[in-house]
């Protein structure tokens, strides 16, 4: 019976495709045939279904209900019966029968559900597969067990049901969904503004990290201007062995006015970071420096 109906498609599809669809609706039709006759279900199903993209024909639903069928998938079975069925116009048709009887047994062995949904429009999944959009007409199949029936709208909250499902039974669901909450213009502004203050803010770490790097810089000019004083302190101050005094004091002079210049804009960053903390109303950790910023100033005496 298997193989004769595909037969009969391999003819039907042929007397409507192009040459180039014919042959390879064939081709898969065959093979899938060769697979069903072994046994190999997934494998024809897989055939089957390659053929009817080939050539959508709706006979072809008969083989792919085949295949979902004894492949314990009696969903998928029920349906391409059930479109098989409702465009077979041959009444003479060896496959009327056999699928009649496919689709009344898989009938029994499932649950429905109708989905009742006032939102216009809304996306209807069945355990996350699309079902179709509201409202719909026709009921929704499922194996016996426990189903999630979702409800989704751009303009709606997800509304979900938990349902279960048995077999021969009719289960309605209702979903209602709630209406995403709007907020005033000015409440939307302070909303953002709200939320815009709860992060960081970037010039204030900026003014900070300039800070920092300020502050070290001053620091390492210090150290180097009191290395090099303690060096010719040592070869021609008042503490020498000869003390006669240095004449050329510029090496030091020179690390001097550039740690009092960095500590200077060391200052004007630590004043920037505290206004920019304020404005910005975000707290601001800043490394502590080594001894106070503002006002500091390198000194030396020969």
């Amino acid at each position: 019976m298997h193989t004769l109906a595909v037969l009969v498609l391999i003819a039907q599809v042929g007397s409507v495709a192009t040459p180039e669809a014919k042959a390879k609706a064939q081709a898969l039709l065959t093979e899938g045939s060769r697979f069903y006759g072994e046994g190999d279900y997934a494998s024809a199903l897989e055939r089957f279904g390659a053929a009817y993209q080939a050539y959508p024909s709706p006979k072809l639903m008969f083989n792919i209900g085949q295949a979902n069928r004894d492949l314990s998938r009696p969903v998928e079975a029920r349906e391409a019966f059930e479109k098989y069925l409702a465009t077979e116009d041959d009444p003479t048709s060896p496959t009327i029968e056999e699928a009649t009887k496919s689709l009344e047994e898989l009938q029994r062995r499932l649950g429905r559900i109708r989905v009742e949904c006032e939102t216009a429009d809304a996306e209807i999944r069945l355990d996350g597969k699309s079902a179709g959009a509201t409202p719909l007409v026709n009921v929704l199949w499922a194996t016996p067990g426990r189903h999630q029936v979702t409800a989704n709208h751009e303009h709606s909250a997800l509304a979900l049901e938990d349902v279960d499902v048995k077999a021969g039974v009719l289960n309605v669901v209702t979903l209602r969904l709630q209406p995403l909450a709007t907020q005033p213009a000015g409440t939307q502004q302070s909303v953002a503004q709200a939320t815009e203050s709860a992060h960081p803010r970037k010039w204030t770490w900026v003014a900070a990290g300039a800070t920092v790097a300020l502050g070290a810089g001053a620091i390492v000019a210090g150290l180097s201007m009191q290395a090099k004083y303690d060096s010719l302190y040592s070869t021609c101050g008042s503490g020498s062995t000869y003390g006669t005094g240095c004449t050329d004091i510029s090496p030091v002079t020179t690390r001097k006015n550039i740690a009092n210049v960095l500590w200077g804009l060391t200052g004007a960053a630590a004043l920037t970071t505290g206004v920019l903390f304020y404005v910005e109303g975000r707290p601001v950790a800043v490394a502590p420096l080594a001894g106070p910023i503002t006002g500091a100033v390198a000194r030396t005496t020969f």
